[in-house]
Parts: C-alpha cells; sequence; structure tokens
C-alpha cells in the first residue's frame, strides 16, 4: 500500500520515498525538540477531537463523527483523522487536523490524496483543514471552541486533483524501483534524511550555497551535472548576488564593499547597546494575552558601550519565577538598556517583532518598547545585502557562519548550549521543575552563557569590521 504519509514524503522529494521503502534513511536520534514538536502535535490533535465533537454536535446531533477511519483505493490507503457521515443527505464530510495556525498547498495535496482514496468506497461532500487559530487569544482555560479553525478546501482539491492522481502513480512507480537511477533528489542537503543516497560526495561549496538558490534552477544545474558553485558555468543565469558568491567561491577571495560597511556602520549612535532574545513559542498558549505560537521572551543579553573606547558593560535577565516570563524581562530590560543609542541585534525582524508583541501585553510600557525599535540597527544586513561576501560564510548571513570566519578564536562549538532549540527545550526543562538544585543551577549557568555569546558575537563582529573601515 502506498499511504498518505508515503505520498507526502514523495511530494518533498521522490528520492526520499524511495530511501524510505529501501531502508537508506539515515537513523537519527530526535533531539529534544524534535521530541517538543512531536508531543506539541499529539496535543494538538487531541484537543481538536475535543473541538470537533463539540462543534460536530452544535450543527446535527444526527451526525456520526469517526476517527481514524481507513479507507483504500487498490494500492492506495488513507487513514482520515475524522470522518462525518451525513445520515439526512447520505453523503461524507473529511477532516484533517494540522497543527499549523493557516493552510499550506502541502496539506491541500494531503487532503487531496485523501478525498481520491474515500470517493472510491464512499460519497464524499466536503474536504476540511482543521488548524490552529492564529486570531485565538487566551484568557482563563484554553477554549477549544475558539483556539481551532475549519478551512474548506474543496476547490483547491480540485484544481489538484489531476495532479495528485498522477503524482501517486508516480509515487507508486519510485516505491517499486530497484534502484534510485532517476529518481530525483532532494535540494536541501542540510535538511536531508538521507544525504548518502540524495546527495554523494557533496563538494565543500555545493550549488544550494547559493543564497536563495529555488528548486528550478537547483534542479537545472544538476541535471547538467552540475553540483559545485566552482562548476557553474559563466553564462548560466544567477541573480546579482548568486553571482557574487559564485565569484567569490570560484576566485577565493572575500569581497567587501568598504564603502557600503562604513556608510552603514556610520549610522550607530553611541551609547551601542548590543541586544539579544532567547523566546519559546508553544502551539496552546500558557499564559492570558499570547495568541497560539506567540513568541514568549524569557532571556536577554545586553552589552552597552557607553563612548568609544570604552568598556563594554553586560546585562542579563532569564526568567525563573513562575508566571509570563515577558512581564518579568521588560521590567529590567527598561532598567538595564539605555534610554538612547542604537541598539544593535542580528536580524531585526525577530526582536522588533517581539518589542511590539510585548508593547500589546504590557500597554504600560508601550511607548519605551516601540522606541527601541526606533533605535534598532541590524548588523547582520551588512551580510545579508552582500556588503561582505566570503566563501565560508557558504551563503548564509547566520551568525552561527559569520563568527567563526571573523573572529576565529570565539566559537559556539564545546558549549553546553549551543543552538537556539536546545536553549529553548533547556528553559522548558526548567520551568516544569522537575530537576535538582544542582542541575537547575548548572542549566541557569549554561542559558545565561549561551545567551550572553550572541551579543559577545556580535560586539566581536562589528570590532572587525569597524577595524576594516578604520
Amino acid at each position: 500500500m502506498l499511504t498518505k504519509t508515503d505520498f507526502m514524503l514523495y511530494l518533498e522529494a521522490p528520492m526520499h520515498l524511495w530511501a524510505a521503502k529501501h531502508d537508506q534513511l539515515e537513523q537519527t536520534t530526535p533531539s529534544k525538540y524534535d521530541l517538543h514538536l512531536m508531543g506539541q502535535g499529539q496535543q494538538i490533535e487531541k484537543l481538536a477531537r475535543d473541538f470537533l465533537v463539540q462543534e460536530i454536535m452544535s450543527i446535527d446531533r444526527n451526525l456520526v463523527l469517526e476517527f481514524q477511519r481507513t479507507f483504500t483505493d487498490g494500492r492506495f490507503e488513507a487513514r482520515m483523522d475524522a470522518v462525518v457521515y451525513d445520515p439526512t443527505h447520505q453523503v461524507y464530510d473529511l477532516y484533517e487536523v494540522k497543527s499549523s495556525s493557516s493552510v499550506h498547498k502541502e496539506h491541500v495535496y494531503d487532503a487531496g490524496f485523501q478525498r481520491l482514496v474515500a470517493e472510491v468506497e464512499v460519497p464524499v461532500r466536503h474536504v476540511n483543514i482543521v488548524h490552529v487559530n492564529k486570531e485565538y487569544l487566551r484568557q482563563g482555560e484554553v477554549d477549544v471552541r475558539s483556539l481551532f479553525a475549519i478551512t474548506n478546501v474543496d476547490e483547491k482539491v480540485e484544481e489538484l486533483r489531476e495532479e495528485i492522481a498522477a503524482g501517486r502513480e508516480d509515487a507508486w512507480r519510485v516505491t517499486t524501483s530497484p534502484s534510485p537511477d532517476g529518481i530525483m533528489a532532494c535540494l536541501k542537503p542540510n535538511a536531508c534524511p538521507c544525504p548518502a543516497t540524495c546527495h554523494p560526495g557533496l563538494p565543500d561549496h555545493p550549488i544550494y550555497d547559493l543564497p536563495r538558490l529555488y528548486g528550478r534552477k537547483a534542479q537545472e544545474l544538476r541535471q547538467q551535472g552540475v553540483v559545485s558553485i566552482a562548476d557553474i558555468p559563466d553564462a548560466y543565469p544567477l541573480s546579482e548576488k548568486q553571482q557574487l558568491h559564485a565569484r567569490v567561491v570560484k576566485t577565493g577571495k572575500p569581497f567587501i564593499d568598504l564603502q557600503a560597511v562604513k556608510d552603514s556602520l556610520a549610522e550607530l549612535v553611541y551609547p551601542l547597546n548590543f541586544l539579544d532574545y532567547e523566546t519559546f513559542n508553544p502551539a496552546v498558549p500558557t499564559y492570558d494575552g499570547y495568541k497560539p505560537y506567540q513568541h514568549m521572551v524569557f532571556q536577554y543579553s545586553l552589552h552597552v558601550f557607553d563612548a568609544p573606547g570604552s568598556e563594554a558593560r553586560h546585562y542579563e535577565f532569564l526568567a525563573t519565577q513562575p508566571g509570563d516570563p515577558g512581564r518579568q524581562l521588560v521590567e529590567h530590560l527598561l532598567a538595564d538598556l539605555p534610554a538612547t543609542g542604537s541598539v544593535i541585534v542580528w536580524n531585526q525582524a525577530f526582536e522588533a517583532s517581539r518589542n511590539r508583541e510585548m508593547a500589546e501585553l504590557y500597554p504600560e510600557y508601550r511607548q519605551q518598547l516601540l522606541g527601541i525599535n526606533d533605535r534598532i540597527y541590524d548588523l547582520m544586513e551588512i551580510f545579508s545585502k552582500g556588503y561582505y561576501v566570503h566563501p565560508d560564510f557558504h551563503g548564509s548571513a547566520s551568525i552561527k557562519y559569520v563568527l567563526p570566519v571573523l573572529v576565529k578564536d570565539l566559537s559556539y562549538e564545546g558549549m553546553p548550549i549551543p543552538k537556539g532549540d536546545e536553549a529553548m527545550m533547556a528553559w522548558v526543562e526548567l520551568m516544569a521543575g522537575k530537576m535538582s538544585e544542582d542541575e537547575a543551577a548548572a542549566t541557569v549557568e549554561n542559558l545565561l552563557r549561551y545567551c550572553e555569546l550572541d551579543t559577545l558575537a556580535m560586539v566581536k563582529n562589528w570590532e572587525v569590521l569597524a577595524q576594516l573601515v578604520a
């Protein structure tokens, strides 16, 4: 049988489906964050069942609701999250539950596969996606009737019907193929579950490093046998940023637009305030006033330079008391952060969004929080806009890629908490209150040092850039 899960794996990349059916997927231990996402999905599914029971019964108590019903169509199998039978009209409505806050195209393919299989056995009237309602605002106990929304996807499924039917036939061909020859590999090696099958012998600077290299171009280059940036023909059409990255890879020489860097840094106003947040964004809001997937800011690190040549002052805060962490944090932040000067971040969209959200949550601090956004300077833009391009950035402007190139004696490697998702999970475990005193103390220290490194890394990168243009 080819299941819906198989079909979705095929849409992700045909080679992933082949690898799954031929035991070629790499066996990896799920991270704590992976386990969190799995648990969150199960929580959403359980709450969605409660929602459907209430919703369907409120429409018509004669409707028959059934969970996890399986349909088959020859080689294809579909297990529905929920099926509702309408005895009056003798038709069925299908419901698929998704933990996202909106309907994505892959959800329509998913629902379409389900419909094609189910309608062979029963008359299907509607197919719907049950998803988290992004406008839900928690006030008191979780209200499942407001937490979820239902979106009908009949028209979108019909638009894709022929494509889905042809796709599942090709997916079946992939599953029965004795070898991977001629099967399309994925275009995202960093997230590939079977790199030895999809990307054997990947070079140090593969074509996937090119910024914003979307599927069509990547597939064209693969079909031409081009995997390395060094082998891309000079005449191949690339965007300006892609051409620039390809050139620095081929020559081995970084590109630095000194005037652009100088002009950008000239915008900075003392005191310089290097700021970084750590957050947690659960699907089901934990505290009143929050929406689904809204970030709770639980930690910050702040390095302050009062004047040129001054020593940095460091401030930090980690919420460890019960209750909304954001309220605890914002009071400390506004006490530590100077009321003037540039607020330097890495990825302005993230910190600025958190400030706007906290301004809504805590209106008494609205003016100060929005005032921070008026002073924000995004240091990452020097790299994302292509003012400084280095082969070893691998087409990324992430601080995890930039720091090792600019500052070789500072690294996240070897830290007890080296990544943001690990920081998030460490804080969640800390707040669960199940650690020993020693474990809790060590976790607090590790969280503080990780966040401090984020702002220290910005400081060091800024110092290198300032030296370059001095």
